[in-house]
């Protein structure tokens, strides 16, 4: 009988299809993405914009299900008398994320990448990371080429 306890303890401890996911941050796409769970429904998404090497932030809506974090559509385009179809999601056991496009009247899926349990601080210090490296690659391609 405590053998059957202390593995649920274990269970309910290591699997993060049962944790909350409010307050965690992920960082994922090679450290070029990252999501801030700042309440129980909203997320705080931000990416770097490759055309202006900025970090670029928006507020979506997520829904927690049993297997998978389901992100929705930006909070500006959001209404919330309407049932939002999610544009992406992010599944709970392994952190892999999957994006969805619009092509032709339909969803389709678009990307697949891991991403990582990080804190927000860390986060924000990755992407300033991953653009000054992009400034730096972009340099010395100029550089080479004239």
């Amino acid at each position: 009988m405590v053998r059957f306890f202390l593995f649920i303890l274990f269970a309910i401890i290591s699997n993060n299809a049962i944790a909350s996911v409010q307050g965690k941050t992920l960082i994922c796409d090679k450290d070029s993405r990252g999501y801030k769970f700042i309440s129980k429904d909203k997320v705080e998404i931000l990416s770097i914009k490759f055309d202006e090497l900025s970090i670029n932030s928006i507020n979506h809506l997520y829904e927690l299900a049993e297997n998978v974090i389901l992100i929705k559509k930006p909070l500006i385009e959001f209404n919330k008398n309407k049932n939002s179809k999610p544009i992406g999601w992010i599944f709970r056991r392994t952190l892999d994320y999957v994006s969805l496009d619009y092509v032709n009247g339909d969803w389709s899926r678009r990307f697949l990448w891991s991403c990582k349990i990080t804190s927000s601080d860390q986060l924000d210090k990755r992407l300033k990371i991953k653009i000054e490296k992009l400034i730096k690659s972009s340099v010395n391609k100029i550089k080479e080429f004239n």
